[in-house]
C-alpha cells in the first residue's frame, strides 16, 4: 500500500488493490514516511473504504485538523466498545465521536458544560452504552489528561446506540429516547403505578419500546392487520388497551403519525404484563 496522502502521523490515505481509496490508522504509520512511501501493513490497525466522496471529505478534513493524540484515543475507545459490547460499530462513529469529544475537551478547557436533560433515561433505557461510556471518560483523562463530566458519558452512550443501530442521524436517537421515556410515563400515570424497574417485564417493556420507536421514526411500521386477535385483546385487557390509546393521542400530537394494528396488539400485551407483573 502507497500512502496518497497524510492526514496525521496516525491517519493516511492509500488506495487497496481494488483501486479503492481506503483511510489506514495505526500509531506511528506515518512517523518519518511522505507521500508516495510504501506502508508496513504490521502498523495498520484499522482500515476503512471510503464507500461516497462526502464521507471521505468528513474523514480527511476530520482527521487532519483534529489532533493525533484525540484520535488515536477515540480509536481506542471504539476498539473496547465494540469488544465489551460484542457489537460491530459503523465507520461513521469515527467521524462523530471523534468530533463530539474534540469539542467535549474544548467545552472543559473553557469552563462550560452542556446539559443533558436525557441522561437519566439514557443511565435506564441504555446501560450497557452508558457504562461503556463512562470507561471511555476514563481513556479520555487517562490519555489526553482532561476529566469530563458525566453528561459527557449520555452523550457518547448515544453515539454508542446510534452507531451499534445504523442510524445515520443523532436526533432519531434521541427522539428514541423521549418516545420511551414519555410512554412508559403514560403507562405509570394512567395505572397510578410506579413500574418496578428490576422486574423483567420492565426489561421486556422497554427493549420493545426501543425497537418499536426506531421503527416508528423510520416509518418502518408492519401494516398487518388481524382483526379477531385486535378484538380479543380490547376485550381481554381493557384499561391496558385504553392506555394504548392514550399513547396513541400522544404520538399523533407529537409527531403526527398513529399506531398500527398490531404495534397496539402487542404494546396492550406488554403493558398488562409489566403492571400486573404476569409471570
Amino acid at each position: 500500500m502507497i500512502i496518497n496522502k497524510i492526514l496525521n502521523n496516525n491517519v493516511v490515505l492509500s488506495s487497496n488493490d481494488a483501486g479503492e481509496e481506503i483511510i489506514l490508522m495505526g500509531r506511528g504509520l506515518a512517523f518519518k514516511k511522505k507521500v508516495g512511501d510504501e506502508l508496513d501493513p504490521a502498523f495498520v490497525q484499522k482500515e476503512f473504504v471510503l464507500k461516497d466522496s462526502f464521507t471521505g471529505r468528513q474523514m480527511q478534513q476530520l482527521f487532519s485538523d483534529i489532533p493525533s493524540d484525540e484520535i488515536d484515543t477515540v480509536k481506542k475507545i471504539v476498539d473496547m466498545i465494540e469488544e465489551d459490547l460484542n457489537v460491530e460499530l459503523s465507520t461513521n462513529i469515527y467521524i462523530t465521536l471523534t468530533d463530539h469529544i474534540h469539542y467535549a475537551l474544548v467545552r472543559a478547557k473553557e469552563g462550560i458544560e452542556m446539559p443533558n436533560p436525557l441522561l437519566l433515561e439514557t443511565q435506564k433505557f441504555y446501560p450497557k452504552e452508558f457504562a461503556a461510556a463512562q470507561r471511555a471518560l476514563l481513556f479520555v483523562e487517562k490519555d489526553l489528561g482532561v476529566t469530563l463530566p458525566e453528561t459527557e458519558a449520555g452523550f457518547i452512550a448515544f453515539h454508542i446506540v446510534n452507531s451499534s443501530q445504523g442510524n445515520d442521524n443523532m436526533q432519531t436517537t434521541m427522539q428514541m429516547t423521549e418516545i420511551v421515556r414519555d410512554i412508559l410515563s403514560i403507562i405509570s400515570r394512567y395505572f397510578g403505578k410506579t413500574l418496578d424497574t428490576q422486574t423483567l417485564n420492565y426489561h421486556r417493556i422497554v427493549t420493545h419500546l426501543q425497537y418499536f420507536a426506531q421503527r416508528y421514526l423510520t416509518d418502518e411500521l408492519s401494516d398487518e392487520q388481524d382483526e379477531f386477535l385486535f378484538a380479543l385483546v380490547q376485550s381481554k385487557y381493557p384499561k391496558s388497551f385504553q392506555t394504548v390509546q392514550r399513547i396513541n393521542e400522544y404520538l399523533i400530537k407529537t409527531y403526527g403519525k398513529p399506531l398500527g394494528q398490531s404495534e397496539m396488539i402487542y404494546l396492550t400485551i406488554h403493558i398488562e404484563r409489566v403492571v400486573l407483573d404476569k409471570k
